[in-house]
């Protein structure tokens, strides 16, 4: 933004400003007399809303237990005249059976060939004596659904099989069926007195609940079980179907907590919230008459004391709110029209504060366009020489701009250019200087790596090996080479420390051990003896180096080898499995002189792979400071079997580098494989 319409707006925010203090006085007292009604009123409206709110869940909850309690006895009403029918059927029946029963059983005789097939292989003469005692229980069954209309089946099933009902249809729906089965055969039994079922759906797909009870002979032995089946609908028409339109739902649920009638849908009634409410608030197992409330619903409860059930009446509570919110709705309506009246007297003040806010605005705007036309010029100047210089310029000089703020920015400039000169010709040598370095770094890198061997001819064996420095030039090596014609000697180490001085040392290092090694008949752990004693009288930085140095009989893989303070290498068999090579560390060289390192053997056998490492492989880590690790690499070598060397080797590199990802390399990583594709032996350790 430039400095003139910073000026101007200065200007005018300030006058601005000088007027909404002015009018700040009067717009805050009307404000205030406006928020003090709104809020007497908000007070007074909320209080009569709590108060009615109070009083009608007080109300409606007492008429959702009294429903509750009124329905659950017109229920209870039924079932006790039905239970009472039962029992004294039931002591009907154990009368007969005292009594031994009548020699006419010609009404049942038609069922006798169902009764055979029903029962578990009875006899002809069990059969007889059956029908015989139960012959004049056909009466009862068709009495009992003459004088209680409810009932719409009755029938006795024998602890055999049998089946006595007061309907032919029943045999023919029964007839591949053991009713002794039966949840409710068997829950009557097992309660020893009546028991009521819970919902259940009939043949003829239509809900039912049985009432059932044992039947004893007067020895305690179990006759069998009665049952009355009785239609949903005969139970709910009287308490559940809803007409008045306070009413939400009503319905009766057992226990445990399931709906067994509704006037909704079962499903739909077990999935709204207010039953969830309900079943987490209650004990369903000892509840009484009572009620629970939320924002939305008034639930009423009470038992069917007959019966182990709840009836549950719910009451739509917004619907018994509604009058207190029509006369809530009516007092805010008022308290907005006078707040609406107190707005219209603020907003006419305010008119008057706009006119004078843009007559001031103009007089203003007239005054400080003058005054930022004398300010801005300089300005401009200054802007435009230094985009000459920023363009490269910098023998550009301001002229005398006067002995102010401006004139005295000018010469500053003027000053800098002279020492942002001398500036840039240094940093011209500096860049030089660094691209000398880098150049000379680049052929020591090419240098160090055209000294590691990349392959090498030695019949029987495929050998292979790379190194990737952290930095231009790195401290890791490695070196494979015969001595003499049938010796296979291989090298993997790393000297401490980065840079420049890690790689001379590690010159200097890998032509000792090679020398050392190209001795005659010395071992391999003479040839570390030797190497540390002469890289300690040679080590002015006191670095160190971690080695693994074996020696391989070409024509039988077998190879002694000693470890100073490196990885151990990891050998990967002919049937895929990979495990470590055991080493026994020592000191790295040039730690001590006159180290002992202890020798060991291995040997390789046909289509084994040997692979050796630095630390900068297992000790490579990512962003979240994980190390790879060894677990990780014998998963890789194993995923990797069957590859080729250089497959290998690189396969590990890339996997090194997927864990990494963009975390940076802090340690050179140096890999190398040895196989063994001569003739197939086995493999002996020591």
């Amino acid at each position: 933004m430039r400095i003139g319409k910073k000026i101007l707006l200065s200007l005018l925010g300030l006058a601005l400003l000088v007027t909404i203090l002015l009018g700040a006085v009067s717009f805050y007292g009307f404000s205030d007399i406006k928020a003090t009604f709104q809020e007497e009123n908000k007070t007074a409206i909320d209080e009569l809303y709590k108060k009615n709110v109070a009083e009608i869940t007080q109300s409606s909850s007492k008429l959702a237990i009294s429903l509750a309690n009124y329905n659950a006895q017109t229920i209870n009403i039924d079932f006790e005249r039905i239970m009472g029918e039962l029992k004294t059927m039931k002591g009907d029946i154990e009368t007969l059976y005292k009594n031994g029963g009548t020699t006419d059983y010609t009404s049942l005789s038609r069922y006798e060939e169902y009764i055979i097939s029903q029962a578990a292989n009875p006899s002809k003469k069990e059969i007889d004596q059956t029908l015989k005692t139960l012959s004049a229980a056909t009466p009862m069954f068709d009495n009992i659904l003459r004088i209680e209309p409810k009932i719409s089946l009755a029938y006795l099933v024998l602890e055999n099989g049998m089946v006595i009902s007061s309907s032919d249809t029943f045999y023919e729906a029964v007839e591949k069926a053991d009713m002794r089965t039966r949840a409710w055969y068997k829950d009557a039994v097992a309660a020893g007195t009546v028991h009521w079922s819970d919902l259940y759906s009939g043949t003829d797909s239509r809900s039912y609940v049985t009432c059932a009870t044992p039947v004893y002979d007067q020895k305690g032995t179990l006759i069998g079980v009665l049952a009355f089946d009785l239609r949903v609908s005969e139970i709910s028409e009287k308490v559940l179907n809803v007409e008045n339109s306070s009413y939400i739902a009503s319905f009766i649920m057992n226990r445990n907590g399931t709906v067994l009638l509704s006037s909704l849908d079962l499903e739909e009634t077990a999935n709204k919230p207010y039953f969830q409410k309900l079943i987490s608030s209650m004990d369903l197992k000892t509840a009484k008459s009572d009620y629970y409330a939320d924002d939305s619903s008034i639930i009423g409860y009470a038992p069917i004391k007959s019966t182990d059930w709840l009836l549950v009446t719910v009451l739509d509570f917004n619907l018994m709110m509604a009058p207190v919110q029509s006369v809530a709705k009516s007092v805010s309506a008022t308290g907005a029209k006078m707040a609406q009246v107190i707005t219209e007297e603020t907003t006419k003040v305010l008119v008057v504060f706009l006119m004078i806010i843009l007559a001031l605005v103009l007089l203003v705007f007239i005054t400080a366009t003058r005054l930022s036309k004398s300010i801005t010029k300089p300005v401009e100047i200054l802007a435009n020489g230094a985009k000459v210089i920023g363009e490269g310029n910098l023998d550009y000089e301001f002229a005398d701009l006067g002995r102010d703020e401006m004139g005295m920015l000018a010469a500053t400039i003027n000053g800098m250019t002279v020492r942002l000169k001398e500036y840039m010709g240094q940093v011209a040598k500096a860049a030089a200087e660094k691209q000398r370095l880098e150049s000379e770094l680049d052929v020591a890198r090419s240098i160090q790596l055209g000294m590691l061997p990349k392959r090498i001819d030695c019949p029987g064996y495929d050998v292979s090996g790379m190194m990737l420095p952290a930095k231009e030039v790195g401290g890791d090596f490695y070196d494979f080479f015969l001595v003499g014609e049938d010796k296979l000697c291989f090298v993997v180490a790393d000297v401490s420390g980065k840079g420049v001085g890690a790689a001379l040392f590690m010159t200097i290092a890998k032509m000792v051990i090679k020398t050392a090694a190209q001795a005659n008949n010395v071992t391999v752990n003479e040839l570390l003896g030797i190497a540390n004693n002469l890289l300690c009288q040679e080590n002015p930085a006191e670095l160190f180096v971690t080695a693994y140095v074996g020696i391989m009989d070409i024509d039988t893989g077998e190879a002694s080898y000693a470890c100073a303070g490196h990885n151990p290498p990891v050998i990967s068999h002919r049937d895929g499995t990979v495990e470590f090579i055991p080493v026994k560390n020592k000191l790295p060289l040039a730690a001590m002189e006159e180290t002992k390192y202890p020798i060991m053997h291995m040997r390789l056998l046909e289509g084994e792979t040997l692979i050796l490492y630095t630390d900068g492989v297992t000790e490579a880590t990512n962003r979240e400071n994980e190390l790879y690790g060894d677990a990780r690499l014998l998963s890789i070598v194993k995923e990797l079997h069957g590859a080729t060397i250089h497959e290998v080797i690189h396969g590990v590199k890339a996997n090194v580098d997927l864990f990494v990802a963009e975390a940076p390399q802090f340690d050179d990583i140096t890999i190398v494989a040895i196989r063994r594709i001569g003739k197939e032996e086995e493999r002996i350790s020591r």
